[in-house]
């Protein structure tokens, strides 16, 4: 049972959180070495928490010394404060010993050798077994196989001799797997022990599911959702779910997301073979998009596992506020992917108002990196139309194929996402100030639609 909190209640400091600045603006640093941007009246109710500066609302209306007790939950919840007393998180459970349908986690990797013992490790601890890990490494610099074969020597590894996209090297890991269900994960990320059991358990209940998305959070930032699946718009890029907020719980109701995110994804084999592999001509981005609308034109579901727990290093990075944009390769294969991706799923109606709006966009970003005298970028945007031009009657053969076997119409395709809520990360990192605490968390711990928290027991406001 969960002890009631007084406003008086103490909080501490957890060590390695502290105030930095990014890009002029306050940030916490996390225990586990990321930022949390936020302003400056969240960071004095921190402090006041954190130095036991007495009942710091005894001043405050009553509705101001709300929002404060809310903010000091959030920061709680985030792992910004450590409530003084808190009980400690229980241990993992040991790995499941009765076998289940088989798993075969496909991890494609690439200068990723350090990453890859966390990831394995906590594949081992999965209490669903047995898990095959299949890695395929995509022609990295160093050859990181003879580590493998000797620090983990019951993963099966491949190495192409020359880096291929990155849906080209998942689909050789997928043939190379024999288990029922495929895992695709990142090499960049750690599994609760929990998670693969978790997601067996929503394929398995739903004779109509193609894919499942765990709940990814940020490696650097544990509390704070990365994506859980993600989506695709009529403009601007592709953005995964709920990225940035704080999760108290409030997902927990999510059943389906629009797509699945490959940074961690479960796929039946058996709707594997039945929609196709990964497009292997979409070089990097979006190809885990257009597999997952692929899979849900042709009637399939992409499930949502909010409860099953990944933390991602989004870019095998831990990220600080300063990281600069995309290299102008990586932008035209972006820009590439985006119109690929409409050209060959979309009917008519869709596909012009898609690329007539993606059209606009790119031109005009286009002609502002001109002028600002950053000619890569704009040529990156040239060179992904280009590109589309090429290849035009190609996607144009796979369409037909695909609306000949299409079950569901564009307009059941994109409606349901128009109700996700937008992003809530500045400069790539997650973003906690007062507002948003008043305006999207202080209504979910009223409305009981969080996890139950100390601050706000069940039936109080």
């Amino acid at each position: 049972m969960l002890q009631r909190m007084t406003d008086r209640s103490p909080y501490l400091a957890p060590d390695g959180v502290a105030i930095v600045q990014v890009a002029g603006r306050p940030a916490f640093t996390t225990p586990e070495g990321g930022r949390v941007v936020t302003d400056e009246a969240l960071v004095e109710i921190w402090r006041r928490a954190s130095d036991h500066s007495g009942d710091a609302d005894s001043s405050l209306s009553a509705d101001l010394a709300l929002v404060h007790r809310a903010a000091r939950a959030c920061l709680a919840e985030a792992g910004l404060l450590r409530r003084a007393g808190a009980t400690p998180t229980p241990p993992p459970r040991s790995p499941g010993s009765s076998p289940g349908p088989s798993v075969s986690a496909v991890i494609v990797s690439y200068q990723s050798q350090e990453w890859l013992g966390d990831c394995f490790a906590s594949l081992r601890t999965q209490t669903h077994q047995p898990i095959e890990v299949v890695l395929v490494d995509n022609g990295s610099a160093e050859d990181p196989l003879p580590w493998i074969a000797r620090h983990y020597p019951e993963v099966i590894a491949r190495r192409l001799p020359q880096s291929r996209s990155l849906a080209e090297a998942i689909n050789v890991g997928c043939e190379a797997a024999s288990g029922d269900y495929l895992l695709i994960l990142n090499p960049d990320l750690a599994l609760e022990s929990e998670a693969v059991a978790e997601l067996m358990r929503i394929a398995q209940d739903d004779p109509a599911c193609g894919a499942v998305a765990p709940m990814l959070r940020f490696w650097w930032a544990r509390a704070f959702v990365n994506g859980l699946g993600n989506r695709v718009e009529d403009r601007s890029w592709g953005t995964d779910n709920a990225i940035g907020h704080l999760d108290l719980g409030q997902f927990s109701d999510w059943t389906d997301v629009p797509s699945a995110c490959y940074a961690a994804t479960l796929v039946p084999r058996e709707v594997w073979l039945a929609v196709g592999p990964a497009d292997p001509g979409f070089a990097l981005y979006y190809e885990d998009v257009e597999w997952s609308y692929r899979a849900r034109l042709l009637g399939y579901r992409v499930r949502a596992a909010p409860e099953a727990i990944v933390y991602h290093a989004f870019g095998s990075r831990v990220a600080t506020g300063d990281e600069p944009g995309l290299t102008p390769r990586k932008l035209g294969h972006v820009v590439y992917g985006r119109l690929r991706f409409a050209a060959k799923l979309l009917d008519a109606d869709y596909r012009r108002r898609f690329l007539a709006n993606y059209r606009a966009e790119d031109r005009a970003n286009a002609l502002s990196a001109w002028r600002a005298g950053d000619r890569p970028a704009a040529l990156a945007y040239l060179g992904g139309w280009a590109r589309f031009a090429r290849s035009r009657m190609a996607i144009s053969r796979a369409h037909r194929a695909l609306a000949a076997r299409r079950r569901v119409s564009d307009a059941s395709l994109f409606a349901a996402q128009r109700l996700l809520p937008a992003g809530l990360t500045w400069n790539g990192l997650p973003e906690l100030t007062l507002a948003i605490v008043e305006t999207i968390y202080l209504p979910l711990l009223l409305e009981g639609r969080t996890r139950p928290v100390p601050e706000f027991p069940r039936g109080t406001s």
